[in-house]
């Protein structure tokens, strides 16, 4: 029969991590670095709330309810072709695997946040962008292997969800993360109790609130650089008018 299993704040999180998740590669590049940014952070609300459901939330939201072990991911493993237990929640594979990706992710955000303020001079860390810190390419560099590995788990969770859909389409994984039923027998339906609900309520404010803030004030301490902008005119009004149209202008600093 069907049985309510993901509650509505589990399926938001779900709808809004992917899309973000997505809009982060989409923006990965230097002239979209600011709202790259921005997508970054809102991810990183998004973690925070996943984390804290997985403590307080309903039943199979919970990481108590993740079947850990080799020994089940064995068995789950070597039985995948015939009849199998029948996981209400997540099964032993896919336990690991969201728990993988929530962790790469974080590390992910937090080589961004390095490398945005190292590299670039912006952002809570602009500090970290002195003589010694700016020439350093390893943290960009482990955010690009961090963002690799975490699209091979996202390929994983794809799969995962595709050799479901095939060898156990009867309990409907696929539409549950989406309608929140699954047929499965003997299970209780989940419910969200008031307290539940008003901190997802709390979190969904947080996050459109952020986003919001975010996307009108680009000059916030979050995104701002640790330089002033040069207005180049301001300084040599005559030069510009007559040579900048053929000349680029470069910081004297450049030269020393």
């Amino acid at each position: 029969m069907k049985t309510y299993i993901w509650s509505l704040p589990t399926r938001i999180f779900h709808m809004l991590f992917a899309t973000f998740i997505l809009l982060a590669f989409v923006t990965d590049e230097d002239n979209l670095l600011t709202y790259h940014a921005i997508i970054g952070y809102s991810i990183f609300i998004l973690l925070v709330f996943r984390v804290v459901w997985g403590m307080i939330g309903p039943k199979h939201s919970k990481f108590s309810d993740f079947p850990f072990g080799i020994k089940r991911v064995k068995e789950f493993i070597s039985t995948i072709f015939t009849s199998h237990k029948e996981y209400v929640g997540h099964n032993p594979a896919a336990s690991y695997v969201m728990i993988a990706m929530l962790i790469v992710t974080f590390l992910t955000i937090v080589s961004g946040v390095l490398t945005f303020g190292i590299q670039e001079g912006k952002g809570l860390l602009s500090f970290l962008n002195n003589s010694y810190f700016k020439e350093m390419k390893v943290f960009k560099e482990i955010h690009e292997v961090l963002s690799t590995l975490l699209i091979v788990l996202i390929v994983a969770h794809l799969g995962g969800i595709v050799s479901d859909r095939v060898l156990n389409k009867k309990t409907q994984t696929l539409n549950s993360i989406i309608t929140g039923y699954k047929v499965v027998d003997n299970e209780k339906g989940i419910k969200t109790d008031i307290y539940q609900k008003i901190i997802a309520l709390l979190f969904f404010i947080i996050f459109i609130t952020f986003l919001i803030f975010s996307f009108t004030n680009q000059n916030n301490t979050l995104l701002v650089s640790k330089y002033e902008p040069i207005d180049y005119k301001k300084q040599n009004e005559l030069f510009v008018s007559e040579c900048a149209s053929c000349h680029t202008l470069y910081p004297s600093t450049y030269f020393a």
